[in-house]
């Protein structure tokens, strides 16, 4: 996937809200309301793994936009309805599928980390459904969380980047704007709007629909168990194929 970062500074206000997935409420004043039929949560209960990964239900966030989301890093597309990547600290994995992937989230923006004192129109809630790993390395500022230093560089513990695809973005981004902070509260994908296309490679992973909420596993924090380093290519060991984003980054220089 590209730099948050990049796409998030050319992100254009001419973007029309796209005609799928949902979009709870237009929101113009500053407040934390989540909106949509959001399960209540007054207190955010950690999933923090032994091997290094800190999934949370809910919380603060920030949010960016990027485009290219063709093979995301769960190994299936979706046909429709909003998507997004999340930090590799809550996605589970570095490389290949993560417990993140599959599960769906209210995000509400509440504010411009470059204008803090921005008060105009803030946005819309929407409920995405993550497909796609934002990887810390590359997009340190946005997506570098860890263990020992678990916020961004704008203090939040999570970060979505949203598929300009899916129509995620112009949906959930105030006009103008490619960047915010907010919050997000994660939710039974009965309340996603859209459908899954069919698996990118043998061993991709997407929670149903109908899955628990964190902290119940679903497709689980993989890491890097299937993957190894052969002459510097990242191969499966179980098909011996070169995983499918480095594949395309060497066929495509």
């Amino acid at each position: 996937m590209k730099s948050a970062l990049a796409l998030a500074l050319v992100f254009l206000s001419t973007l029309a809200v796209a005609s799928h997935g949902v979009v709870h409420q237009h929101r113009c004043t500053v407040n934390t309301h989540t909106g949509g039929n959001t399960k209540a949560s007054t207190t955010s209960t950690s999933t923090s793994t032994s091997n290094g990964w800190a999934q949370n239900p809910n919380g603060k966030a920030s949010f960016t936009v990027y485009s290219g989301c063709g093979t995301p890093s769960c190994g299936i597309n979706m046909i429709s309805g909003f998507t997004a990547a999340i930090s590799q600290l809550s996605f589970g994995s570095d490389h290949s599928f993560g417990d993140a992937c599959g599960r769906c989230f209210n995000i509400t923006p509440t504010g411009d980390p470059y204008s803090p004192s921005y008060s105009g129109c803030m946005g819309n809630t929407i409920t995405v459904r993550v497909s796609d790993l934002c990887p810390a390395e590359g997009n340190k500022e946005w997506c570098g969380q860890t263990v020992s230093h678990p916020l961004n560089q704008f203090s939040m513990p999570v970060h979505f980047d949203l598929c300009e695809e899916s129509g995620s973005a112009p949906a959930f981004f105030p006009s103008g704007r490619g960047a915010m902070v907010g919050t997000y509260q994660e939710v039974s994908c009965t309340e996603w709007k859209g459908s899954e296309g069919s698996p990118l490679w043998n061993g991709a992973c997407m929670a149903p629909v109908n899955a628990p909420l964190w902290p119940s596993v679903a497709c689980g924090n993989e890491g890097t168990k299937y993957w190894l380093r052969r002459d510097a290519v990242l191969v499966n060991v179980r098909s011996k194929e070169p995983h499918p984003h480095e594949w395309m980054t060497q066929n495509t220089a």
